[in-house]
């Protein structure tokens, strides 16, 4: 006899967005609500495309209140749920940041206040407490870095999580590569951490494999053996799009990223050497923009050396698994590769040649520059977004990137940024950047913490090529002053305009010590003047309130500006930010603005001024 009150519970559905993965959620979801015997640090890791970022979405979702009222909780297994009454853990990306601004924006979060560098380990150190544990999630660690390779994932795994690791009042959860995870294993007691590899068990998801083949193949015996047979979610992927790219062909069983690669080029009968050739350009293009789809055949045929357009046009069928659409509101069409791990297969598959590929791919974008030949500066304020942001990084690859720093243009326009990191990734390989170069590398640091635009940045760069003995004629903008002169003198501390014996305009530099020391100097030409030790002879307020300019300074920068009809400011003209404190400011009073700063003094006229004849 049966109880005819009792009913048969339904399976629980699969997590809506992963499809799977449920012994990993209950795992991630016992860190979240701090379970007895879940170590503190849980690391997420697994080989290229395995589907760690989306496991860590998925979760992420289920952690969020927001969120959560979209998924049905009562059809899912509850084990996979996190606690609903805890906030959403901070997530923190790592994505195209370098592990220092990771360790800034971590710090900034929970312990703000620090000035330094070298105060964030202590900070990191001191986040929650053993009693309060707080919960820290970094995303795509493998993905730091404005420039590709391994150096800034490695930094991560020692700046960023490690101090995470170790902090006691810290519960960690970060997506890693195998090779961190390894690294991460070999720093931290055993019972303080838990890799969980997506690759191996129990942590690899069968079912979840064979959910996906079968919601992407009409064919349930062709789902069930693409799932037995891929490596992983990505693969599983490529090869539903693949088939769906020649739907009367048979249902391609690739095991890896490259087996797709390789199976997608015979099924449509095309020489595989001419796909990777089609594809270069978005695999080896760095973070950031996606690639405009105009610039996709020119970009190609440089790296085949010949005209690959009609390839590409005719080709859409067979890329169809390998590009997304990446077009946003109000720009060109443009696409982007569908994963990272199909962008390293493709670069693994150059080899000895990608030095070669990124050669001509850095000269076809400097090609499709509109200018008046290589001498206009001009030209790189009209240079598409993706030409000024990628260029770098296939310059610095393909071995071209220090001539190219020579260009005044091409330093102002080019993204800073990436620029930055690229310019010292050549200082470290001991290679000699030109002077302008150097120049630049020295004002890195001050535009990209200023954020500061073309305008100024060539402006300043102006000013610090003259510092260095050099001098530019253009730089493709219009300038807001032009530096006449620029001397070395160190421990500047103030600077006044005066008038010297023969009623010539002199800049007077104080340098304070145990004998305090005037220095002057002749305003027009730099050169060494005299002046009256004790008394030198200053404009009156009545010359001061004539000056056509008007200055108001900060500890690290001033403002010029027009003087309206009552004498008051009007509109600024120009402004001057230093990356030390400056030593002092003045004006003459036809408006040369005087100008002393850590590397000297300088005299610049700023372009509001009418040109002396």
């Amino acid at each position: 006899m049966t109880d005819s009150t009792l009913t048969v519970q339904p399976p629980h559905q699969p997590h809506p967005y992963v499809g799977g993965r449920a012994v990993a959620l209950r795992t991630l979801a016992a860190w979240r609500s701090g379970s007895p015997g879940v170590p503190r640090t849980v690391l997420l890791t697994g080989g290229a495309g395995s589907g760690r970022s989306r496991l860590l979405t998925g979760f992420l979702l289920l952690c969020e209140p927001s969120e959560r009222e979209r998924f049905d909780l009562d059809s899912l297994d509850p084990a996979t749920v996190p606690p609903g009454e805890l906030p959403a853990p901070p997530v923190f990306d790592a994505t195209g940041r370098t592990a220092l601004q990771l360790r800034w924006l971590v710090a900034d979060h929970f312990a703000p206040g620090a000035v330094r560098a070298d105060e964030l380990a202590g900070r990191l150190a001191g986040i929650g407490s053993p009693e309060r544990p707080v919960a820290v999630v970094v995303a795509d660690s493998d993905r730091a870095g404005v420039l590709a390779g391994p150096g800034e994932p490695a930094l991560v795994a020692e700046q960023v999580l490690l101090p995470l690791a170790l902090a006691p009042g810290v519960r960690l959860l970060a997506d890693v590569d195998r090779a961190e995870a390894q690294w991460l294993a070999g720093q931290l007691p055993g019972d303080q951490l838990l890799v969980v590899d997506l690759d191996r068990e129990p942590w690899r998801d069968e079912e979840g494999l064979r959910l996906q083949a079968e919601y992407s193949l009409p064919d349930p015996d062709d789902a069930a053996q693409l799932a037995r047979t891929a490596d992983g979610p990505l693969v599983v992927r490529l090869a539903a799009w693949s088939s769906r790219s020649l739907p009367d062909g048979p249902t391609p069983m690739p095991r890896t990223v490259g087996d797709a690669l390789d199976l997608q080029a015979e099924l449509h009968g095309a020489d595989e050497l001419t796909l990777r050739r089609l594809l270069a350009p978005l695999a080896l293009a760095g973070p950031g923009e996606p690639l405009p789809l105009e610039l996709w055949a020119p970009l190609a045929s440089a790296v085949a050396g010949k005209d690959l357009g009609p390839a590409l046009a005719g080709g859409q069928h067979l890329l169809l698994p390998f590009f997304d659409l990446a077009s946003a509101e109000g720009r060109p069409p443009a696409v982007r590769i569908v994963h990272p791990a199909l962008a390293a297969e493709l670069r693994e598959r150059f080899s000895g040649t990608v030095q070669e590929v990124h050669r001509r791919l850095a000269a076809a974008l400097r090609a499709t520059l509109d200018g008046d030949g290589d001498e206009d500066p001009r030209r790189w304020a009209r240079a598409a977004p993706y030409v000024r942001e990628q260029l770098v990084g296939h310059a610095l690859e393909g071995g071209v990137l220090p001539e190219l720093m020579a260009d005044p243009g091409f330093l102002v326009h080019a993204e800073q940024v990436r620029l930055r990191a690229a310019a010292e990734r050549l200082v470290a390989a001991g290679t000699e950047l030109p002077p302008l170069g150097r120049t630049w590398l020295r004002l890195a640091t001050l535009f990209v913490r200023q954020q500061l635009g073309p305008e100024q940045r060539a402006a300043l760069l102006e000013h610090g090529a003259r510092q260095d003995g050099l001098s530019v004629a253009e730089f493709g903008v219009e300038l807001p002053w032009r530096t006449l002169w620029a001397r070395p003198l160190a421990g500047v501390r103030g600077v006044t305009a005066a008038v010297g014996p023969a009623g010539e305009s002199l800049l007077v530099a104080y340098r304070p010590g145990a004998e305090p020391e005037l220095a002057a100097y002749d305003v027009l030409t730099g050169e060494p003047a005299a002046c009256d030790a004790d008394r030198p002879t200053r404009p009156t307020e009545e010359q001061r309130a004539a000056t056509p300019l008007g200055i108001s300074t900060g500890a690290d920068y001033l403002r010029l500006w027009t003087r309206g009809t009552d004498g008051r400011p009007s509109e600024q003209v120009a402004m001057f930010v230093s990356g030390a404190p400056l030593g002092g400011t003045d004006l003459t009073p036809d408006g040369l603005l005087l100008l002393a700063d850590a590397l000297g003094v300088a005299v610049l006229r700023p372009a509001a001024l009418p040109v002396r004849p």
